[in-house]
């Protein structure tokens, strides 16, 4: 039953970020990308790991860039087989390479050590933190694996829903940034 609750609110939740309108994206992403920042300074974070993102995700290539050129490491994620990421430095857009998923990652060596902060994708969350992914499980499996990094989901207004059907699993994210706070 719960699998069945997700998956239909993947699917509604998608198509609303899909038919968001474009300008009014990339103004919600502005607004969400000057929340992480704040959060950023007063965290003092040095190692910062973000998804890459995709499609009608929340843009953060800006906020990645800025870090970058601000002297914080950052890094993205490779997405591997069973549920496992490996990190590697974000250096700018120019040097992503294509991965499965039809995703893009930095290449390089492998980063093994720890994050201050962490920016996690998902379809839906709480304003408690629970979140619902893409359903592959890569941060249910990753973020348990960093408790000392502080957890940040970023998501438009309209992903931020009163409750999500939670399983055991489900990691729940220190904070959301909507750009509608």
């Amino acid at each position: 039953m719960i699998a069945a609750e997700k998956k239909a609110l993947r699917q509604r939740m998608s198509a609303l970020r899909d038919a968001c309108d474009p300008a009014e994206r990339a103004a919600l992403s502005a607004c969400i990308i000057t929340e992480i920042e704040a959060v950023m300074r007063v965290r003092k974070v040095k190692v910062l790991h973000s998804f890459l993102p995709m499609g009608s995700e929340v843009d953060l290539f800006p906020l990645l860039d800025r870090a970058v050129a601000k002297g914080i490491a950052v890094y993205a994620p490779k997405s591997l087989k069973g549920r496992v990421m490996e990190n590697y430095r974000y250096t700018g857009q120019q040097d992503l390479v294509p991965g499965v998923f039809g995703t893009r990652h930095p290449a390089g060596d492998a980063y093994t050590g720890t994050f201050d902060l962490i920016i996690v994708p998902g379809l839906a969350f709480t304003a408690k933190g629970h979140r619902l992914g893409y359903g592959a499980g890569y941060y249910d499996t990753f973020l348990p694996q960093h408790p000392e990094a502080f957890t940040v989901a970023v998501c438009f207004p309209f992903q931020v829903v009163a409750s999500l059907p939670v399983e055991g699993h489900d990691h729940v994210v220190h904070r959301v940034a909507s750009g509608g706070t």
